[in-house]
């Protein structure tokens, strides 16, 4: 519990039992294997369940209302934890002293689940759903995805003439080093030095383009960015113009913004169609669960096409292939392949190399840029 600032987290609890009578044994969901009854029947004995996660409680909203839809007798609990690995090094702490620890870590830190998994925590568990995904989104037994969200590139449309307005990463640079006196400090996205975050999404398009992204960058860097810890600051300083644009940027973050009409007028946005980064987020089962049975069906849910759509109207990209926009959807896995080619998306997700190449990155990095 040291070093976490207990003000930061955010406890939801939704949900309560309701209705089923005891007599009743609960039906699988269709397709699903005869023996999941048992796991149900277990489950409601079980009770409740405990889910560590960098998600908000407006995030889990409607999955919650839709598993208990399904499973009444289930009480969830979230706890939005202020960092990605804390999730990982909070169940630690509390598992090597055999404390009341969580049932189910969902989170978007490739390098955590991959230590995670080196140490052997991960439950292996293969859900009924599972055939429905591709291998990219299940990257160790066990381990499966929440959300695939994009980085996008922003602008001030008052600022950017909608005739040179950016679709690729290379129309972004060019732009920029077009108008490199007047822009000079007002073009943003997240420092590699800062964030986690932002090294994987620079480390995914850097291992896609290789030198070409280096003189990219080193063509940006003559602009003197200003970067940011979260997408939020960027996007609300492109929509005041004190930013014009910005690149890489969390699309999560600003479309719930869009649903504005006044800000929709002003900010802009894109797709990188020449190396779409898209950030996985994985969901599992620790070993330390004392609530398998209720982690497993929340699991299941969860990468449902119905658990995938309950995400997405709260504020997540479904990562289920064929989930279409819609219903409170702006996009999904789908739709983003659609856009931009399956080719061309890159991956942030569990690649060891980016463990391996950590310092030498960021050391690259911040000597391109020029920051300490």
């Amino acid at each position: 519990m040291s070093g976490i600032d207990r003000r930061s987290l955010m406890l939801s609890v939704v949900g309560a039992a309701i209705g089923i009578p005891s007599d009743r044994a609960q039906a699988a969901p269709t397709g699903y294997p005869d023996n999941y009854r048992q796991i149900i029947a277990d489950a409601e004995r079980e009770g409740s369940l405990l889910i560590y996660s960098i998600m908000s409680p407006e995030n889990w909203r409607p999955v919650i209302e839709g598993f208990n839809k399904l499973y009444p007798k289930i009480k969830i609990e979230t706890l939005d934890l202020p960092a990605s690995r804390e999730s990982f090094e909070r169940y630690l702490a509390e598992r090597s002293t055999n404390s009341r620890t969580c049932d189910l870590i969902a989170t978007a830190d490739p390098g955590g689940w991959i230590d995670f998994q080196k140490r052997g925590e991960i439950l292996e568990y293969v859900s009924p759903e599972s055939k429905a995904w591709p291998d990219w989104s299940k990257p160790f037994p066990g381990v499966y995805t929440v959300s695939s969200d994009p980085m996008a590139l922003i602008w001030n449309n008052s600022l950017v003439p909608e005739a040179k307005r950016p679709k690729t990463l290379a129309d972004f640079v060019a732009l920029a080093t077009a108008n490199e006196r007047a822009w000079r400090n007002r073009i943003t996205s997240y420092g590699v030095h800062q964030t986690t975050f932002g090294y994987g999404i620079n480390y995914a398009f850097v291992k896609k383009h290789g030198e070409k992204a280096w003189d990219w960058f080193a063509q940006l860097a003559k602009l003197t960015p200003r970067f940011e810890r979260s997408g939020g600051p960027m996007t609300e300083k492109v929509t005041s113009g004190e930013y014009t644009m910005g690149w890489f940027v969390s699309a999560i973050t600003f479309w719930p913004r869009l649903n504005d009409p006044a800000r929709a007028r002003i900010l802009g946005w894109s797709f990188i169609e020449d190396g779409q980064p898209v950030v996985l987020r994985g969901v599992a089962i620790p070993k330390g669960s004392r609530n398998i049975n209720a982690a497993k069906l929340m699991i299941d849910y969860i990468i449902s096409e119905d658990g995938q759509r309950a995400f997405g109207r709260g504020g997540l990209t479904p990562a289920r292939p064929g989930i279409k926009p819609g219903d409170g959807i702006r996009h999904t896995y789908s739709s983003i392949a659609e856009a931009v080619g399956e080719q061309n998306i890159c991956y942030i997700g569990y690649d060891p190399d980016a463990v391996r190449d950590y310092d030498a990155f960021v050391a690259r990095w911040k000597k391109t840029f020029n920051v300490a």
